[in-house]
C-alpha cells in the first residue's frame, strides 16, 4: 500500500513537472522569414532560443507571400513542448519573405486570415508559368476562391486542363514546373 502511494506521488510529480515547464507562445503580428525556411522564432513570440531556429516550412520566394495552416503551427508547437492557443477564427497565417521590392502586409488579424480572397471562383486570372530562362502568361478560370499565397486550381480555357497555382494578387496567380 505504501509502495503504491509512493509510485503515485512520483508519477504525479513527473507529469506535473512536464506541464509546468511548457513555455507559452503567441503568434507574431507579422511573420517574416529572413532565410530559406520559416522558423519557430519567425512565427512565435516567446520561443526558447534553443528551438527558435527550428524550420517549420520552406519560405516563399524573396518579395513573395505564403501561408501556413494553423493546424500545422499547433502541431509544431505541441511537438516542441510549447503551449500555444490559436486565435479564434484564424485558420492560416500569412508569411512574407522580404527581398527585391519590399512587400508589406498590415499587421492585423485580418491579414492573417484566408477569408479575404484575392481570386474568386469563376474569375478570369492572369496566370504566369515560370521556368528558368522563360516565362509564359495566359488567362485561366479559377475553380475555387483563394487568398494571396494560397494554392488554388485553375482551368486553362483553351485546353480544359486543370492547373495548380499560387495566388499572387488580385486576379493573378503563378504556376511553377
Amino acid at each position: 500500500m505504501l509502495l503504491r502511494l509512493c509510485i503515485a506521488i512520483c508519477l504525479y510529480f513527473v507529469v506535473s513537472a512536464g506541464m509546468a515547464h511548457a513555455q507559452t507562445v503567441t503568434l507574431r503580428p507579422r511573420i517574416e522569414a529572413n532565410g530559406p525556411a520559416v522558423t519557430m522564432g519567425d512565427v512565435f513570440d516567446g520561443v526558447p532560443s534553443a528551438i527558435a531556429g527550428r524550420a517549420l516550412s520552406p519560405a516563399p520566394q524573396p518579395g513573395q507571400v505564403g501561408s501556413l495552416q494553423i493546424s500545422v503551427l499547433s502541431a509544431a508547437a505541441s511537438a516542441a513542448g510549447l503551449d500555444f492557443t490559436a486565435p479564434p477564427g484564424v485558420r492560416a497565417v500569412q508569411m512574407i519573405r522580404p527581398g527585391g521590392a519590399r512587400a508589406t502586409i498590415p499587421a492585423t488579424a485580418d491579414a492573417r486570415t484566408l477569408s479575404d480572397a484575392a481570386v474568386h471562383r469563376g474569375d478570369m486570372v492572369n496566370l504566369v508559368y515560370e521556368m528558368p530562362g522563360m516565362s509564359l502568361t495566359m488567362r485561366a478560370r479559377a475553380l475555387e476562391d483563394g487568398a494571396v499565397g494560397q494554392g488554388i486550381r485553375l482551368i486553362n480555357t483553351s485546353s480544359n486542363r486543370t492547373i495548380d497555382a499560387t495566388v499572387t494578387g488580385a486576379g493573378a496567380a503563378r504556376a511553377n514546373p
